[in-house]
């Protein structure tokens, strides 16, 4: 493993150990101060923190699985253990935000005073300090090593900055009489933390249907194979991504008459040109002899099976 492998490895492990750490000191603080007020936009935040306490977990252990290497039994590597966790996490908000909804409810019909509202103001501001500074690590993380489960970590702690802002919002309507605006937010923040669901779990299950990568990949591929005038053209390009290894096939358009070891350098340069522009991909090329043409355009992608 190369120096960079093992510093990207500790940041990823770093990281969702801070997540875990984060949330737990947060159930802390918001339980007992939910005790004292009742607020249930406060309930709503001491919600979201226990599921991302559990959803961190689960991002811990599946972060730790997935940076395994390759075995005899998973020859593709472990990588799909992020998208796993993104599905597990999914499964938790949503079961959160149905409970919340159903207490923010009963918070509306029955509108009742908030206690400790100045007590509850200043554990949400230190919640947004907190959360921020995490966010900070999590976006560096996910640039060096572009983890999906560190992603869906993040996402769910940004709209939490929106929720808790939300939430203080709510404690300062309550301090002035306006009962119902603190079951109104909770109500919005269980709408809205179901939506974060719904976008979690659908990413994940793209990524375990092996969706094609997202961005230029083609038209980059394409201009690396035309870089070399001896491919004749490129077909049956698929693309996948497990966890950080992103796997690029595709079969390229030869010279019939290039040896064999002709025909292996000229796949092993455009391989390695793949590879410059997709630092973690795993490229595999197959050399398909073709009768050349006296008049070879600029290599282009075709429909061949």
């Amino acid at each position: 493993m190369s120096l960079a492998s093992r510093s990207d490895h500790s940041l990823l492990l770093i990281t969702g150990a801070a997540s875990v750490i984060m949330a737990v000191a947060l159930i802390i603080l918001k339980g007992g101060v939910w005790h004292l007020s009742g607020s249930v936009s406060l309930l709503a935040s001491l919600l979201d923190s226990v599921m991302d306490s559990f959803a961190s977990l689960i991002n811990f252990f599946a972060i730790r699985y997935s940076l395994q290497p390759a075995d005899e039994e998973h020859r593709f590597g472990h990588g799909k253990a992020e998208a796993l966790a993104g599905l597990g996490q999914a499964g938790l908000i949503a079961i959160s935000a149905i409970f919340l909804g159903k207490e923010a409810i009963e918070k509306l019909i029955a509108p009742q005073a908030t206690a400790e509202i100045g007590l509850a103001i200043w554990v949400m501001v230190i919640s947004i300090v907190l959360t921020f500074l995490l966010l900070l690590l999590q976006r560096y993380t996910v640039k060096r090593t572009g983890s999906t489960a560190i992603e869906a970590d993040s996402l769910h702690y940004l709209s939490d900055l929106a929720v808790n802002v939300g939430i203080i919002m709510a404690l300062i309507a309550s301090l002035y009489g306006h009962l119902w605006v603190d079951g109104t937010v909770a109500m919005l923040i269980a709408l809205y933390i179901l939506k974060a669901a719904w976008g979690i779990g659908s990413e994940s299950a793209q990524l375990l249907l092996d969706r094609e990568i997202p961005g230029d990949v083609r038209e980059d591929v394409s201009a690396i194979v035309g870089q070399h005038p001896q491919a004749l053209g490129f077909h049956q390009l698929r693309t996948r991504q497990s966890g950080r290894t992103q796997f690029i096939q595709l079969h390229v358009d030869m010279d019939e008459h290039l040896s064999l070891r002709e025909a292996h350098d000229l796949a092993e340069s455009i391989e390695m040109k793949i590879r410059e522009r997709y630092p973690m991909a795993d490229v595999i090329i197959h050399e398909d002899p073709v009768k050349a043409s006296p008049l070879v355009a600029v290599p282009v992608e075709t429909e061949r099976s």
